[in-house]
């Protein structure tokens, strides 16, 4: 796959396409193993720990991988840019999305997570002129509603307290993850994506070090880091839904359409529910399998467009 992370041109026709539902794949296996991870560790020390050893490997990947593959230095005057989308996508959203968690549990929260790909494309339109053909609006859509669709039956005999503040904190985690989304745009034009997914995970974990510094926390979580378990909970997953999702999903924005990128980016419940019904004996039942292909039929509708359409 290094050859989809090279700084200059597209490799090929619907690169940006195929890196973002090659994100969305290693993210569903991720996402399934650090569900597994949350039943016996607090979910902040995952999120902390894949941003911080992410970011390290990433920026180590960089600077041996050269500007071929992806890696080097950032193009002049772009490292604001991915720094900014970092912070607002990797701590402020991720922050938001775990005091939802917190608050009205992971169904009501995935569902309002939805949004992001939809609003993104929205953003994108009047900012960027990238306005979407009907089948792509159509395939967007469908994603959408097929992830709702499919994480709805989490909601039955959930009444979490504090829904208000729950509800708010997880549409201010789509608003950060959008205009996360939308930042990027400004520091991909000569950045590759390996280098752009190590500077948006440093910002990511710098963030959440300075949190946790005035917290009197910091020293604790740093030591995190290198603790056996915690690498035997959260390490594979990391390297494989951070340490390359991130480069595949800076790759998708940087080679595609803002919306395009973020829809099929959310395509996780494509993959994650049938690993979980693998891996953990989950049954979907009617509403998770009619999501899962809706998604599908979405993912289609999204990806199989023309190259004049797709950049």
């Amino acid at each position: 796959m290094m050859f989809l992370l090279q700084a200059a041109t597209p490799p090929f026709v619907g690169s940006g396409e195929l890196a973002a539902l090659a994100g969305a794949l290693v993210w569903g296996v991720a996402t399934v193993i650090f569900t597994h991870s949350f039943r016996r560790g607090d979910p902040l020390d995952a999120v902390w720990f894949k941003n911080a050893i992410a970011a390290i490997l990433l920026v180590i990947a960089a600077c041996i991988l050269g500007p071929r593959w992806g890696g080097g230095w950032p193009g002049d005057g772009e490292t604001s840019w991915i720094l900014v989308s970092g912070l607002l996508g990797l701590c402020v959203g991720d922050f938001l999305y775990f005091l939802a968690l917190s608050k009205i549990g992971v169904g009501r929260t995935v569902i309002l997570s939805q949004l992001t790909p939809a609003v993104t494309a929205i953003g994108a339109w009047p900012l960027y002129g990238q306005q979407l053909s009907v089948q792509q609006w159509v395939g967007l859509w469908l994603v959408v509603f097929g992830g709702i669709l499919a994480e709805s039956r989490l909601l039955k005999g959930r009444r979490p307290k504090h829904e208000s503040g729950g509800v708010l904190a997880a549409l201010g985690c789509v608003v950060a993850w959008t205009l996360g989304n939308l930042t990027i745009h400004h520091g991909l034009a000569e950045t590759g994506a390996v280098t752009g997914g190590a500077l948006r995970l440093l910002a990511g974990a710098g963030g959440f070090a300075i949190w946790f510094l005035f917290r009197g926390q910091l020293w604790r979580r740093l030591q995190l880091l290198k603790a056996p378990d915690a690498w035997r909970a959260y390490g594979f997953a990391t390297i494989l839904g951070t340490v390359v999702g991130m480069s595949l999903y800076v790759a998708a924005f940087k080679w595609s359409k803002q919306g395009v990128a973020a829809s099929l980016s959310a395509s996780v419940p494509l993959f994650a529910i049938p690993l979980s019904v693998w891996l953990f004996g989950e049954r979907p039942g009617w509403r998770g399998w009619s999501g899962a292909a809706l998604v599908m039929i979405g993912v289609a509708a999204v990806s199989l467009v023309s190259a004049d359409n797709s950049l």
